[in-house]
């Protein structure tokens, strides 16, 4: 939705993650979402290198939208998107009536070749309201374990993918540069993602004997993590999460 602050970095497939909060005595969420809406379906329509552009809700807090977006060629197509119309057309809608009151936080990834899967499900899955979108924000001791940890993560990604169909994304990427505000984001971090059809089934995953068993491979390969950070959103029906 708004272009992030950051340096040029080349046309890999990137994920930005962008939250603002809407000004509550100048619009209400659905008012905000619906001004917004237009901007996600030309996303959808005309632009096929935008691979994810959804509004997506705080779980903790009803005025915060997160906008989730995936770039297949990096700068490359994020410049594309920034030139369509229908961006400034939003730009327009949103500050003639001042319907946002801050930018709560921004953030860069580019994604990790191999690693998981960024969207699967039924027909309308991408698009459809009510997925729980999970963020969560890793650093390691150094690059070493960090890739260690990808190597133990990605063989549970596959047994994840054979075993929870509720799971529709699982994947993450490697942050950029340092996060300006509001959340604990350093380059070099892992910003992982996971989104599921509903909060249950965010909670059999958590609890599947298979990821509980993670800490103890991680404590035997001598991997020092620290979560930085964990959001969860909720998908409204505008824009979408992948594209099928």
């Amino acid at each position: 939705m708004c272009k992030v602050a950051v340096n040029s970095m080349g046309n890999e497939s990137r994920t930005a993650l962008v939250e603002f909060q809407i000004r509550e005595e100048n619009a209400s969420q659905a008012e905000w979402l619906e001004t917004w809406g237009p901007r996600g379906q030309d996303a959808l329509e005309g632009e096929p290198d935008t691979v994810a552009y959804g509004a997506t809700v705080n779980l903790e807090n009803e005025l915060n939208v997160l906008i989730f977006e995936r770039y297949a060629h990096g700068d490359e197509s994020l410049a594309v998107h920034m030139d369509r119309p229908a961006h400034d057309t939003l730009m327009k809608a949103l500050g003639e009536r001042n319907m946002t009151k801050r930018r709560v936080l921004s953030t860069v990834f580019n994604d990790i070749p191999g690693y998981g899967w960024w969207g699967r499900g039924p027909s309308g899955a991408s698009c459809a309201p009510g997925n729980v979108l999970v963020i969560i924000g890793m650093r390691f001791g150094d690059e070493a374990q960090r890739e260690k940890f990808l190597e133990i993560s990605r063989q549970h990604a596959d047994y994840c993918f054979e075993n929870e169909a509720d799971t529709l994304i699982y994947s993450g990427g490697i942050a950029t540069g340092d996060a300006d505000r509001e959340i604990d984001v350093k380059s070099g971090d892992l910003i992982f993602v996971m989104a599921c059809t509903n909060q249950e089934a965010v909670q059999k995953h958590a609890e599947d004997p298979n990821h509980l068993a993670i800490g103890g491979k991680l404590q035997e390969a001598g991997i020092e993590m620290q979560l930085t950070f964990m959001r969860s959103y909720r998908s409204t029906k505008y824009g979408y999460l992948w594209r099928e």
